[in-house]
């Protein structure tokens, strides 16, 4: 008869103890003072989960407040070197790794190109490799790393660290997650790649205190990031976001999916890429020469070359109206534009912008804060990384409910 009643007691204290630190990370430096106002609990609750916080090095006092009249108190913060995490962004030629402390401050950063052989097994190996190299690097000890994030496209179920779908790889149903902490002998979290970047916005970047945003990103592909209610929306087995398949003309260009006329197909680096190439074989008088990369059409346009003008504007029309599809469905209050391609700058995004405007429902976009955010490889390692940190103060709650066979 005692064991439900400890076993409840165990939760409870878990559960104060994850409050304390989500409020202290989120809103420090707090005093105990604050902490106890803002959590609800008793001041003895807060007294004894401070010092046993503050024992194992999960908190530090960090000086004392302003003195308002009466005894100055002493602040208290979430101790970023507590623990160390790492992250790392798969791509289908190579990967990026960043090892970072508990405010994902990148510490080490490295990439290495990766085998053409993409089965599970080898992918693994070197994915380990990898993160066993940065930590050397770095003089981390692994007993002092909390766990490895890593991100890639495609459909991922987060809860079973299974890639149930890799457009790059050709993979369906990999336990990537597994293969990679078998080897390494640490946690590893598995998410699809704009997902990692989504809770690392929501942790430390615009998204912080915003109950729902999204964040959409441009690049190789389109992705989309999505937090309803303070939580990372991920569909049934990680299947939402596919922002990049929504069909925008049905008679459009063949998109890597296999269907036609999608949003990714229309508008992703590879479609303005395509866009030039399709008119340097016209003929089209231009500056560009044959098979030009995305940075070449972009310093072109930059130059005033029509072609390059050309392509990123119609580029930046597509993805106007794929954005005020998602404003039409969810009415967030921030949009968050981030990725490689948001480089390219008015060539892309002013048309963007104009047709954004133009799609979207009346009122809709008038309270949406748009934040646009380029994006390099060692963001999206930080955004890997970010998945580790959330995953570190999510609530032991949602643990047990995760834990529970499925009926």
């Amino acid at each position: 008869m005692n064991q439900p009643r400890r076993a409840n007691r165990d939760l409870i204290k878990a559960l104060n103890r994850n409050l304390i630190l989500n409020i202290v990370r989120s809103e420090g430096p707090l005093s105990r003072t604050q902490v106890t106002h803002i959590s609800g609990l008793s001041v003895g609750a807060v007294s004894q989960l401070v010092n046993e916080l503050l024992h194992e090095s999960w908190l530090v006092e960090v000086g004392e407040s302003e003195s308002t009249g009466g005894r100055r108190q002493v602040m208290l913060r979430l101790n970023p070197t507590a623990g160390y995490v790492v992250g790392l962004k798969l791509m289908e030629d190579r990967v990026v790794c960043a090892v970072t402390d508990l405010e994902t401050t990148v510490l080490t950063y490295a990439e290495r190109p990766m085998s053409p052989d993409y089965t599970p097994q080898t992918v693994s190996a070197e994915l380990a490799e990898t993160v066993t190299q940065a930590l050397a690097e770095a003089d981390i000890p692994s007993a002092r790393v909390v766990g490895v994030g890593i991100g890639l496209a495609g459909v991922i179920d987060c809860a079973s660290g299974i890639v149930h779908y890799s457009p790059f790889f050709q993979w369906r149903s990999v336990p990537l997650a597994d293969l990679v902490a078998a080897r390494l002998n640490l946690p590893v979290y598995l998410e699809n790649d704009v997902n990692t970047l989504t809770i690392t916005e929501q942790l430390f970047g615009p998204g912080h205190s915003v109950p729902n945003f999204v964040v959409v990103t441009v690049g190789r592909g389109i992705g989309m990031g999505t937090v309803l209610n303070h939580q990372l929306y991920q569909g049934v087995h990680g299947g939402v976001g596919e922002l990049g398949h929504v069909t925008i003309d049905e008679n459009g260009p063949r998109c890597a999916c296999g269907k036609y006329g999608c949003l990714e197909a229309m508008a992703a680096d590879p479609a303005v890429i395509g866009d030039v190439e399709s008119a340097l074989t016209r003929g089209a008088r231009t500056s560009l020469a044959p098979s030009p990369r995305m940075a070449d059409i972009v310093r072109a346009a930059d130059a005033g070359d029509p072609l390059a003008q050309d392509a990123l504007a119609r580029s930046g029309h597509y993805l106007g109206i794929g954005f005020a599809t998602v404003i039409n469905l969810l009415c967030p209050s921030l949009l968050i534009i981030s990725g490689e391609g948001v480089a390219a700058g008015d060539h892309r995004l002013k048309p963007m912008f104009e047709s954004l405007r133009k799609h979207t429902f009346n009122g809709l976009l008038d309270n949406v804060q748009i934040v646009v955010k380029p994006t390099d490889d060692q963001i999206w390692a930080r955004g890997a990384a970010g998945l580790v940190v959330g995953k570190l103060f999510e609530s032991p709650l949602l643990e047990r409910v995760e834990s529970q066979p499925a009926s």
